[in-house]
């Protein structure tokens, strides 16, 4: 299972000068269709979008599209990978990301995801003025919590809630429609969504794990993803989450291809010079087949695949295309996510008590 993380020029900071590239085309359509359709060619199962309150290093000179509304607007561009933009749960109400998701979901005919992340810093809270600061334990109870509502607001609607009934003037069948109740610390739903249930019912939640809380997360998630690491670090994560429960679990690595690692190896000696990347993760430096060969030994450890950064778009996207993709078992999974991904049918929880 592969995806690729996408940023507007990559994930080194300094990307954007490796290629002299024009900061502005981070700002257009064609930019990002672009890079999805690479992701595409390149095998990807799905793409992630990144988002947040702050611009970082790599999006400074560019700004940043909120990662949802980018989602729908590459989606009838890329007709086969998922799409799985990245939502704050922190500050945010999860009424709105559970129908901007679900809106999604219909326009990219089923395929999208959502990566839900938390934020600590001051700066972002100050942009609400709504609470103070949260500490990482409850930033994490909130994005549980986040999820929940999610999943509760997708389920509100059954299939058959819609009718369309001329003779009686009736476009849904009240009765199948829920209000989920939930009252939590830091934020009520009363429900039910103002938009029907996705096409897949429950599109996939993402978590990436980066601590005991994040973890805590995860064990909501379909999917996890764990920063590289030493093998027996990532053995015992890979344990832990599968013991938890989680079904999916994928390694999250920068890369940097060339014919060589020592050419690797000097590349990004180079970008360091002109801007240190600060990167949360192992970087992997190489070639395609040596970059295969070390998700085939994550996947010995219990991983079900890997998530690649690529730290220079135009560098490695048609390197991961080209030297990567074709030693990939089988033919890229096509359908919705759910089934990308390998997971079950969505029951729709309401209709199951109901029918209890």
């Amino acid at each position: 299972m592969l995806g690729l993380a996408l940023e507007p020029f990559g994930w080194h900071p300094a990307a954007f000068a490796e290629v002299g590239a024009d900061p502005q085309e981070a700002t257009s359509a064609e930019h990002w269709v672009g890079l999805a359709r690479s992701a595409e060619a390149a095998a990807a199962d799905f793409v992630t979008f990144e988002d947040s309150f702050s611009l970082t290093a790599r999006d400074r000179l560019s700004g940043r599209f909120d990662a949802t509304l980018l989602a729908a607007r590459v989606a009838p561009a890329v007709p086969r990978i998922g799409l799985v933009p990245t939502v704050t749960a922190t500050h945010t109400e999860p009424f709105h990301a559970s129908k901007a998701i679900a809106t999604l979901d219909y326009v990219s005919g089923g395929r999208a995801g959502v990566l839900p992340a938390t934020t600590g810093a001051a700066a972002d809270a100050a942009l609400f003025g709504r609470k103070e600061v949260q500490d990482a334990a409850s930033r994490a109870a909130e994005a549980r919590e986040y999820i929940e509502v999610l999943r509760d607001l997708w389920d509100s609607w059954e299939d058959e809630a819609i009718v369309k009934d001329v003779a009686t003037g009736r476009y849904v069948d009240r009765d199948r429609l829920h209000y989920i109740d939930f009252q939590g610390e830091n934020f009520s739903v009363k429900g039910p969504s103002i938009t029907p249930r996705p096409p897949q019912g429950q599109p996939p939640v993402l978590v990436r794990v980066t601590d005991a809380e994040s973890e805590s997360v995860a064990v909501g998630a379909d999917l996890a993803i764990v920063p590289a690491a030493p093998d027996e670090e990532l053995a015992e994560t890979a344990r832990r989450l599968r013991g938890a429960g989680v079904p999916l679990v994928l390694v999250d690595v920068t890369v940097h291809l060339a014919d060589s690692e020592r050419t690797a190896l000097r590349r990004i000696e180079k970008l360091d010079h002109r801007e240190p990347a600060d990167d949360d993760t192992q970087v992997f430096a190489g070639t395609g087949k040596a970059l295969a060969r070390t998700v085939s030994g994550w996947q010995s450890l219990g991983f079900d695949g890997a998530r690649l950064r690529p730290g220079v778009n135009a560098v490695d996207l048609p390197r991961l295309r080209a030297a990567f993709a074709p030693l990939l078992p089988g033919a890229p999974r096509e359908g919705t996510l759910r089934e990308i991904l390998g997971l079950a049918p969505a029951v729709n929880r309401f209709a199951a008590v109901k029918g209890a």
